[in-house]
C-alpha cells in the first residue's frame, strides 16, 4: 500500500521529499526574517514619532498640557506664515525653542541664539502668538525687523488724518 501524496504538509510518519523541503523551510524562514524586520522598525518608528516634538519642553511643574495639539499648532502656525511671506514657494520653517510650562509670566525671550517660549500654564492661542513670532525670526534678521519699525514710524509720520486736515482749513 502507498502512502498518500501529500502536497503541503508532511505527517510525522511521512519522510519529505529531500529536494523540496529545505528551499520551502528557507523561504518561510526568510519571509518570517523580513515580516519580523519590517514589524520592529515600523513599531519603532511610530514610537520614535510620538516620542519627538520640533521643539524641547520643560515643565518642572508636571503641567497636563496636549501634546499633540501643541505639535498641530506649531506646524500650522509654521505653514501659514511661511504662505503669507513667500505664496508662490513658502520657505519651510521650523524654529527650534524650549516650551516652558509653569513660568511666572507668558512671554518668549532670546538671549543669543537661545529661545524659550514661557507660559504660566497651557494656552493654546497664545503658544500660536509665540511660535509665529519665533518663527518670523527666523525669516527676518534683526536688521530687517529695523527697518521695518523705521520704516513704520517714517510712514505714519508722513501721512495726514482726514481730521487734521479739516481742522486747518
Amino acid at each position: 500500500m502507498e502512502p498518500p501524496s501529500v502536497d503541503r504538509f508532511c505527517s510525522r510518519h511521512e519522510q519529505p521529499n529531500p529536494d523540496k523541503r529545505p528551499n520551502q523551510v528557507v523561504i518561510r524562514c526568510c519571509y518570517a526574517m523580513a515580516l519580523l524586520i519590517a514589524l520592529i522598525g515600523a513599531s519603532s518608528a511610530f514610537a520614535a514619532g510620538q516620542n519627538q516634538l520640533p521643539f524641547t519642553v520643560s515643565n518642572p511643574k508636571n503641567q497636563k498640557w496636549p501634546a499633540d495639539q501643541a505639535e498641530r499648532i506649531y506646524t500650522s502656525a509654521c505653514d501659514l506664515l511661511g504662505r503669507t511671506i513667500r505664496p508662490e514657494k513658502p520657505p519651510q520653517l521650523r524654529p527650534k525653542f524650549l516650551l516652558v510650562l509653569g513660568a511666572d509670566n507668558d512671554e518668549f525671550v532670546r538671549i543669543g541664539s537661545q529661545v524659550e517660549v514661557r507660559l504660566k500654564s497651557w494656552n493654546s492661542p497664545k503658544f500660536a502668538e509665540a511660535v509665529v513670532m519665533v518663527a518670523a525670526r527666523e525669516v527676518l534678521q534683526a536688521s530687517d525687523l529695523n527697518n521695518i519699525v523705521h520704516q513704520s514710524v517714517s510712514l505714519a509720520q508722513s501721512s495726514v488724518s482726514v481730521s487734521d486736515l479739516h481742522k486747518n482749513w
